[in-house]
């Protein structure tokens, strides 16, 4: 699994999270490896997005992300925006947090 990041403000994430359905929907039997949250930042119109892909061939279209370490992932999440929030990878993620 990979993981991209990207400021986006307002609706711009809008595309990119048209662009992660499409991609499950077309790689369905993947489908749980496919998230996209985000966080706010100081700028309340602002967010971090990260997306997760199964691999980095379903990368293409996320133009202007930038590949991050799993480390890398925020401890907290303020939304989910694609998930299935009930099962590995989401769980071990973000689902846990102390």
């Amino acid at each position: 699994m990979i993981w991209l990041k990207r400021r986006l403000a307002g609706v711009d994430y809008i595309p990119y999270m048209d662009h992660i359905q499409k991609l499950l929907f077309d790689n369905a039997p993947l489908y749980q490896e496919f998230i996209m949250v985000s966080t706010k930042t100081a700028d309340p119109d602002i967010d971090d997005f990260y997306v997760g892909l199964p691999n980095a061939a379903l990368a293409q279209g996320f133009d202007g992300f930038t590949k991050v370490a799993e480390s890398d992932l925020p401890k907290a999440i303020d939304v989910v925006h694609v998930a299935d929030a009930g099962k590995e990878p989401f769980q071990s993620r973000f689902g846990k947090r102390a």
